[in-house]
């Protein structure tokens, strides 16, 4: 039998086994596929930079859903078409414990993350 006889199943089988292998031998990329924030800082002020926001975001605001008091003061920033939006603000006079950051682009997406007052 030529390979032009063999019967379209066997080509089909074939092509799917070859899939199957390149496929097991594929380099897993990760990609985010949703915001996120990061927190850094020491005593009263913290900075955040943000990652994964949606590429037509061009403002944005950070807020505590937890807690109206522990920002006292913020500025946030997202350059157009980064969907990366970073800023700062000043912790306010709270009691020592774990406080929700979240940071929102104008498109209505927003990450969150814990910081922790001591």
């Amino acid at each position: 039998m030529t390979r032009d006889e063999l019967p379209l199943r066997v080509i089909g089988t074939l092509l799917v086994c070859a899939l199957v292998i390149f496929a097991a031998n594929a380099t897993l990329i990760t990609v985010q596929s949703e915001p996120v924030i990061s927190l850094s800082g020491s005593g009263h002020r913290v900075s955040f930079a943000g990652a994964g926001f949606l590429p037509t975001d061009t403002t944005c605001a950070v807020s505590s859903p937890s807690s109206d008091g522990v920002i006292f003061s913020s500025a946030c920033v997202v350059q157009a078409g980064t969907g990366a939006p970073y800023g700062g603000f000043i912790v306010g006079n709270v009691l020592p414990g774990s406080y929700v950051i979240q940071v929102t682009g104008d498109q209505g997406d927003f990450a969150q993350a814990v910081l922790a007052v001591g």
